[in-house]
């Protein structure tokens, strides 16, 4: 099963050399977020953050198009709360920023390098704000740190039809919005993330000593207790009467309030797939997407996929 590679690719020595020969890539070469060979001190503490990723602990690793935005944001409004604050947030640059600003930082060389306080634009108050936990997209064996089996991850997948069907009309509206540009959603590439994700992953949490897994569906049907869950396991006390505002406060109708109307259908952060796009996936892409699974998808997360399954459930 070609699938396997996924797992072996976890394992000593592959992965730890494939964390060399990045860590040498970085050092040696154009940095490729900034264009410019890395400094001494920039080396170092890309070297330094390998090693103890400025000494944090907590990792929230999620599936392409698995609401992680919406996660995050609520999770951060829920603490803000919680310290007494007023727990506001505002729409700016296709991103929905808390009162204080970001509390994750994408896992990668863009921290010690500096490049990530550049990233984030926002006139109506702070960018970034202190760091709770760090995020990923990529499988274990794409993330470059030595301290995943210290950290407390948690693993956030959906349902890969589902969620490949999101990016799908995702790239749509891109198109629409662009009478210039071509839908240009990459079957293949997208789908071998999930893949990749879902194996690699689901590999790792047979033998980690702290991780939790959960599935988007499980945190829409149930996000307070879902995302009560979630911060209990990081290690934070917040009151459940908090987390239920802040999820209301993160809901798709509170996010679209403070959304411009020219942005309403185009940004991929609030706005639901219509009745007439849910479920919209060509049988061809469809049935391709499931002969990929069936043949590589080792680990499922409870999943079940098969050629006449529905899918396309709407959450508010």
């Amino acid at each position: 099963m070609k699938g396997r590679h996924h797992i072996l690719a976890n394992k000593f020595p592959f992965k730890h050399a494939w964390d060399a020969l990045a860590l040498l890539k970085m050092a040696t070469q154009l940095s490729p977020y900034q264009g410019i060979t890395l400094g001494l001190a920039e080396r170092t503490a890309l070297f330094r953050f390998y090693f103890n990723a400025n000494g944090i602990r907590r990792i929230y690793a999620a599936s392409p198009r698995s609401g992680h935005l919406w996660s995050d944001l609520g999770m951060a409004l829920a603490i803000d709360l919680a310290n007494g604050n007023d727990g506001e947030y505002s729409y700016e640059d296709d991103l929905f920023y808390p009162r204080d600003g970001l509390h994750y930082r994408r896992l990668d060389w863009r921290i010690p390098t500096g490049a990530v306080d550049k990233m984030y634009h926002r006139q109506n108050g702070p960018a970034l704000g202190d760091v709770l936990y760090y995020h990923t997209r990529n499988p274990y064996f794409r993330v470059r740190t030595a301290t995943l089996k210290t950290s407390k991850i948690v693993v956030l997948v959906r349902n890969i039809v589902d969620g490949m069907e999101s990016g799908y009309v995702k790239s749509l509206r891109r198109a629409e919005k662009n009478p210039n540009a071509m839908n240009d959603f990459d079957w293949a590439y997208a789908l071998e993330r999930f893949v990749e994700f879902y194996n690699s992953w689901g590999a790792v949490k047979d033998w980690h000593p702290s991780i939790l897994s959960v599935r988007y569906e499980d945190l829409k049907a149930d996000e307070v207790g879902g995302h009560q869950e979630i911060l209990k396991f990081w290690g934070f006390d917040i009151p459940e009467d908090c987390i239920r505002e802040g999820f209301r406060r993160a809901s798709k109708k509170e996010m679209l309030a403070r959304v411009p109307d020219t942005d309403r259908y185009t940004t991929p952060l609030a706005v639901n797939r219509t009745q007439t796009e849910r479920g919209s996936l060509p049988l061809d892409k469809k049935t391709y997407i499931i002969d990929r699974i069936e043949r590589d998808l080792i680990h499922d997360f409870g999943y079940a996929y098969i050629h006449d399954m529905g899918y396309g459930q709407q959450f508010e």
